[in-house]
């Protein structure tokens, strides 16, 4: 089982990958975290993410917009934010959801793209899924989203979105 320190662990190699294939780099100053782990700020209440939960073929939606926009459209249904990191151009963002692995794979399916990004990459490992997206090839402003199992093991399922500008 995936806990969710493996899981960050995958997705911080999977947004190095994305910085190197789109031209941007890891490092990059004015990064704000908190002494806990991230600039935490937590939602008490579940969120609902407006994204169709069709699944939409990798052609892109609309314009993209900023990493606020972004990552907006990407919060998970049912969720509570549990980090959020934010650097000069880039995020990363964690949820817990109660809703399933299946469920949640239609809705990023459908919701990368409603966004104005194209995906490029659909990867499964390990009982965890991600896909790699971008505004358009070679683009700097795109990201990965990993889906996991629960730490806990129970219902429900973990997310993380990496993103840059």
């Amino acid at each position: 089982m995936w806990s969710l320190r493996s899981l960050v662990a995958v997705s911080l190699l999977l947004t190095m990958a994305t910085l190197a294939a789109c031209g941007g780099s890891p490092g990059g100053g004015g990064a704000t975290s908190s002494p806990g782990g991230g600039d935490q700020s937590s939602e008490a209440e579940p969120t609902e993410a407006g994204a169709s939960e069709s699944a939409a073929e990798s052609t892109g939606g609309g314009p993209a917009g900023s990493l606020d926009d972004l990552i907006n459209a990407l919060t998970p249904p049912n969720s509570s934010q549990i980090s959020k990191t934010t650097a000069e151009g880039g995020a990363f963002v964690a949820w817990e959801t109660s809703d399933s692995f299946d469920s949640l794979k239609s809705f990023y399916e459908g919701a990368i793209g409603a966004a104005g990004m194209q995906i490029y990459s659909r990867s499964e490992a390990g009982g965890t899924y991600s896909w790699v997206f971008a505004e358009s090839e070679g683009s700097s402003h795109g990201g990965s989203v990993t889906l996991g199992p629960a730490s806990d093991g129970g219902p429900g399922s973990n997310v993380i979105l990496a993103i840059t500008e």
